[in-house]
Parts: structure tokens; C-alpha cells; sequence
């Protein structure tokens, strides 16, 4: 049992990617900079999609918890941490589902590559790099992953790559980080056809995956999840989205089939059991929260904010959960003590993180291409020789 957990920790550490990082936005008909003062004020401030940034929280504390329960199976119990782990990493899944959401809404709307670039950059960069010199540190006195510390190339500093060794969540950053490639391509090809387009990379995706063309992280499974967001924002924007129960109800028994497929029966494949069972139930389940949104309901102020810092809980927490690790005295003291202990913990750096760091960096970020964009919005009309009106300037 010890060596069957081992083996399962590695890949999910190792080669499975995490998390949506990105605003739970719809299209930005108009902004405001972090000081509020307006810029382009042509419709309301964007909407917050409360319930999307809910799910994010969630998200995070299912991976937080994962990693949590699996950071001594010795003194939790192998099957206990490993079976924990296989249905807490379906947060991952949930992530992709909302990146793919919330990519294809606000880039539906952006049409800037080079803004699109930059905020996501200014979005995964800082806090990922705080992470990583910390982990980078830490791996001098602990193991942080198996096997023997790798040297920090390049596409470990900018995520591009997977797995990654010192931090082992961030291999999903690479999927992101893809998926964001593709759209900015778009963007600045045809962004009159996102969506068009980006089905039919979906469509090449299966088809890849049908005939095992192996085309790297662009042909594995994983990246279907992107699509189930990507079908969601086309539905939302053509207004086809609707409640029903039934359908939280089909995510939640999808939820249970992929444990049991995984843990219980021994998928083969677990990357791609996760698809059709963790990714679409991920999709319905998004699919329910912002359909109820837009019939009005209402979600907890607590799960925003744990929404808020989900990215900084996603990255802080795993050299965290490492250091703990490595000493027994509160694990004898107390398995299940230290395991909650983690996570509260891990939530109060994490909330430090965004408040100290995360936060004032995005609200910079957000305000530099805001002016580039007014600045580019104002000074095109006026080489045409024309006048801007009093409201737009």
C-alpha cells in the first residue's frame, strides 16, 4: 500500500497540472483605476462574477487540503491520504474550467494581444516567483518532490514547462500558460473569430488524442477542460445559460464516478479518467453557479475572499506543507491537529501574500494598461484630425 501511494503522489505532483489565475470578470464594457477614478466610462463597471471567484476558493482549499492529508501518509494512513488526494486534486480540474471561462469573456472583449500578455503576466508572475525563491531555498535542507534537485532552467522561472520540480502544483501553470498563448495568437490574428477558433483547436485536440499524435501539453487530455470554460462563456454571451438542480446534481455524481474510477476500480489512465468525469462535472458545475448568478442569486462574502487569495493559497502553500513535513513532533503530537493546523495556516499566508503583495502588484498592472489603452484610444482620433467628445477624454 506504502509503495502504491508513493507512486500516485509522484504523478500527481509530478505531471498533473492547478489552478484558474485569473479575475472572475465578464467583458470590461468600461474600468476603473484601483483609485477609482474612471477611464472610458461607456457602460456599467465590469461585473464580478461572485459565484466564479467562489469556486476558485473552493478550488484552492481542495488542493490545500490534498497536499495537507497527503504530507505524512505514514501517520495518516496510506489509503486514507491517498484516496483524499485523488478526489481533493479534482480542484485543478475546477481551475481549468474557470480559466477557460473567464480567458474567452474578457479576451472576447479585449482584442489587445500585447494587454492581454501583459496582464496575465503581471497575474502569474510576481507571486509564482516569490513561491519559487522560497522553494529554491527551502530545497537546500528538504526534498521538495522525488528524486534529486534538477537545476532551475528557464522554463521552470517562467512555468513553462511541466513537471515542476520545486513546487509541484505550479506543473499546472504550464497548461495555463498555453492555453493563454493560444488565445493571445488569436488575438492578434483574428480576434473576430475567437471562439470559432478556439473550438476548432479544441476539435484538433480530440483528434490528436484519437490518432496519439503527440504534440506535447497542446495534445493532452487535460486541455479539453479549457473548452468545457470556453463553452460556457460562448453560452453565457449568446445568453443559452439556464439553472437547474439536475445539473448540479449530475456534477456532483461525476465528482464521485472519477474517485471511484481513479482510487477504488485503478483507472489505467488517470489523466485522461479525469476528463470525462472530474473536467465535466467541473463544467457543470460552473455552468450552474453562473447561470444562478444571472438569475440573482447570491454567494458568501467568506468563499470571495477565499476566492481572492486562491492563487496565493495555491502557490504559498506547497513549501509550506514540505517544511511541516519534514518534522514528526506535530504529527505524533497530533496527525489530524497538524493537518488542520496547515491548512488555517497556509490560508493566513496566503492572505498576507495577496494583501502585502499579490494585490498592489495586480492594481499597478491594472492601471498601466488601462492609461496605455486611453492613451491609444485618445491619440488615434486626433492624428485623424477630428475631435474626441468631452466624455471620452
Amino acid at each position: 500500500m506504502r509503495d502504491r501511494f508513493l507512486l500516485r503522489l509522484a504523478d500527481h505532483q509530478m505531471q498533473r497540472p492547478p489552478q484558474s489565475v485569473v479575475t472572475a470578470e465578464s467583458p470590461p464594457r468600461g474600468e476603473t483605476y484601483c483609485n477609482g477614478s474612471a477611464i472610458r466610462q461607456t457602460s456599467k463597471t465590469p461585473q464580478v462574477f461572485t459565484g466564479v471567484q467562489a469556486m476558485r476558493g473552493i478550488a484552492a482549499l481542495l488542493v490545500v487540503c490534498g497536499h495537507a492529508v497527503s504530507a505524512r501518509p505514514d501517520m495518516v494512513g496510506y489509503e486514507l491520504a491517498e484516496g483524499a488526494l485523488t478526489i481533493l486534486a479534482s480542484g485543478v480540474d475546477v481551475f481549468f474550467v474557470i480559466s477557460g471561462f473567464i480567458i474567452a469573456t474578457t479576451a472576447a472583449a479585449q482584442r489587445n494581444p500585447w494587454n492581454f500578455v501583459f496582464r496575465r503576466a503581471v497575474r502569474i508572475y510576481p507571486v509564482y516567483w516569490l513561491a519559487l525563491l522560497a522553494a529554491f531555498a527551502s530545497s537546500y535542507w528538504i526534498a521538495l518532490a522525488p528524486g534529486e534537485r534538477p537545476a532551475l532552467d528557464v522554463g521552470t522561472i517562467f512555468a513553462w514547462t511541466y513537471p515542476n520540480w520545486y513546487i509541484g502544483p505550479a506543473w499546472s501553470l504550464a497548461f495555463e500558460l498555453h492555453f493563454y498563448a493560444a488565445v493571445a495568437i488569436i488575438l492578434a490574428i483574428k480576434p473576430n473569430r475567437l471562439f470559432e477558433i478556439l473550438f476548432a483547436w479544441l476539435a484538433m485536440v480530440i483528434v490528436a488524442l484519437y490518432f496519439r499524435i503527440q504534440l506535447g501539453i497542446c495534445s493532452h487530455p487535460l486541455v479539453l477542460e479549457f473548452g468545457a470554460g470556453v463553452g460556457i462563456a460562448y453560452l453565457l454571451i449568446s445568453r443559452g445559460l439556464r439553472f437547474s438542480l439536475g445539473v448540479v446534481a449530475c456534477s456532483a455524481g461525476l465528482f464521485f464516478a472519477g474517485w471511484y474510477w481513479i482510487f477504488v476500480h485503478g483507472a489505467t489512465d488517470p489523466q485522461f479518467a479525469r476528463v470525462p468525469t472530474y473536467g465535466l462535472g467541473a463544467g457543470l458545475l460552473i455552468h450552474a453557479v453562473v447561470s444562478a448568478e444571472i438569475e440573482g442569486r447570491s454567494f458568501s462574502p467568506v468563499l470571495q475572499f477565499l476566492g481572492k487569495i486562491s492563487y496565493s493559497l495555491y502557490m504559498v502553500h506547497y513549501p509550506l506543507v514540505k517544511w511541516i513535513a519534514n518534522f514528526d513532533g506535530p504529527w505524533l503530537l497530533s496527525a489530524g491537529g497538524t493537518v488542520i493546523g496547515l491548512i488555517l495556516f497556509s490560508i493566513g499566508l496566503a492572505a498576507a501574500s495577496y494583501i502585502l503583495i499579490e494585490a498592489p502588484i495586480l492594481c499597478w498592472g491594472r492601471s498601466l494598461s488601462l492609461m496605455r489603452r486611453s492613451q491609444l484610444t485618445s491619440d488615434a482620433p486626433q492624428r485623424e484630425g477630428t475631435m474626441l467628445p468631452t466624455s471620452m477624454k
